[in-house]
């Protein structure tokens, strides 16, 4: 199964998957019924043939044996209707070895050894191999006559027969099949009803967070419909814990805005004052400047906090457009033109290719200023920073972010996407470890993922995936 296939795709070829194998076993079972009902009805016409002549022989040899061959050749000439509604010839032997027909059915017997097919040397399954014939052998005075029975018409009887009984087992059948279909669609609808609403759970918001409910009321509380309260019992619990911790996080914002506010404003008034103290009024203006950024960096983590909040339970809808990512990248870098001259670091942009993506650009923007300003955060003077764009061959659009920087140990790779997790134990660089959590939760709104490649002083590149949905080529 592809890895693309969403929630309501699999349930529906679990549905086809379903239903084909029934098909294949009940035509398998159909097949195996039609042969032995031929094998049946072949082995019950060999029986009642072979009944039919060993009473035919036995009739026709008491008259050789009691009357005379002529009286014998008299009895089968005026009453052929028996012998031919049976496709059954009676034969004499010539004095030359020839079969000359005496009265019956007429059957073409040339180069024909009768003796082959008496009664006792024939065998039922011997009618899919050899010719169909059964022969008894009449002893008379002077003459020798054989009994021949043709079962050539007599299949074709029997096949017409097998074809009815196997057009009627196929429509019975087809309307079993059909039947079936019916109650797995029944049973599997809550199914359905639950993997399409799954499937929209990206676009969901916490306010208008739907219940799962099978379109069809009668099996709601039926079968799989049960598993669609359970999972809105577990919605609504989800539901609540997340306002809940919405609720705790807006308070604690509310609690830490107002107090970090009056903490710069009361800061940057003392920083404007004047004081007699000369000494005094230096270390005043030390302290209420450390006060005051410590103030901004906890109100600027707070708010990136409250931003990957918003993120994971899609707070924000999208504004999806069309772009083209080189005009888009190379617009971006040109806001980092001063800073890259004054680090003495180079930005390449010639692995740039165009392609045009429907994504959100305010998102995209945010995303590319974290990678970006990583890049020069853990650079050192005359390094490079290069920026790559295009299609993949899978169809995914891809943006790269490489650096020849300090590099990040393998460890450390599943890590720092965590909130507040930071590489450097010593904060050596300025940051709280919150952009890459930002860039990964806001590609997971843009259906898209990111992924790292690095090693310790060999620098990074990070790479951006947009979904093939959204991607197509500029012609």
């Amino acid at each position: 199964m592809s890895l693309n296939m969403n929630a309501e795709q699999s349930t529906k070829h679990a549905h086809w998957s379903l239903f084909s194998r029934f098909v294949v076993t009940v035509v398998m079972c159909f097949a195996v019924i039609q042969v032995g009902i031929g094998l049946v009805l072949v082995y019950h016409l060999d029986r009642e043939d072979k009944k039919l002549m060993r009473s035919l022989g036995a009739e026709y040899q008491r008259i050789l044996t009691f009357e005379s061959d002529d009286k014998f050749e008299h009895v089968v000439i005026n009453n052929p209707h028996r012998l031919i509604e049976n496709a059954i010839s009676v034969t004499r032997i010539d004095l030359d070895g020839r079969n000359q027909l005496v009265s019956g059915a007429e059957i073409a017997l040339d180069n024909i050894d009768l003796a082959h097919y008496q009664l006792p040397l024939r065998y039922w399954y011997n009618l899919f191999s050899e010719t169909p014939y059964l022969s008894v052998k009449l002893s008379g005075e002077s003459n020798e006559y054989w009994l021949v029975l043709n079962v050539n018409n007599r299949m074709a009887l029997l096949y017409q027969q097998w074809l009815w009984m196997a057009i009627t087992l196929g429509v019975l059948c087809c309307l079993v099949s059909c039947i079936v279909w019916r109650l797995i669609r029944t049973t599997l609808l809550p199914l359905h009803s639950l993997a399409k609403g799954l499937d929209q759970a990206s676009t969901w918001s916490i306010d208008a967070m739907p219940m799962f409910e099978p379109q069809d009321t009668a099996v709601a509380n039926k079968n799989l419909g049960v598993l669609n309260q359970s999972v809105n019992q577990v919605l609504v619990q989800l539901k609540s814990t997340i306002i809940s911790m919405g609720n705790t996080l807006d308070a604690i914002a509310h609690d830490l805005r107002t107090p970090l506010s009056r903490i710069v404003l009361t800061t940057e008034k003392s920083l404007l004052s004047t004081a007699k103290d000369n000494n005094l009024k230096l270390e005043m203006q030390s302290a209420l400047s450390d006060c005051a950024e410590s103030a901004q960096q906890a109100s600027q983590m707070l708010n990136t906090l409250m931003k990957i909040n918003d993120e994971v339970i899609g707070q924000h809808k999208l504004e999806m457009q069309s772009i083209d990512l080189k005009v888009f990248i190379e617009h971006i870098i040109s806001w980092y033109e001063e800073l890259a001259e004054d680090a003495e670091i180079s930005i390449s942009t010639a692995g740039l290719e165009t392609c045009f993506v429907t994504t959100e650009p305010n998102r995209l923007t945010q995303i590319m200023v974290n990678l970006i300003d990583n890049s020069f955060k853990y650079s050192e003077a005359n390094s490079q920073i290069t920026l790559h764009c295009g299609l993949k061959d899978n169809g995914y659009a891809f943006i790269e972010v490489i650096d020849t920087g300090i590099g990040i140990d393998k460890e450390h790779h599943a890590l720092i996407f965590t909130r507040l997790y930071r590489v450097d134990p010593s904060r050596t660089k300025a940051g709280y470890g919150l952009g890459l959590p930002l860039v990964k939760v806001m590609l997971e709104t843009l259906q898209g993922r990111i992924n790292v490649s690095s090693e310790s002083g060999k620098g990074s590149c990070f790479t951006v995936y947009l979904p093939v949905k959204n991607v197509y080529k500029a012609e």
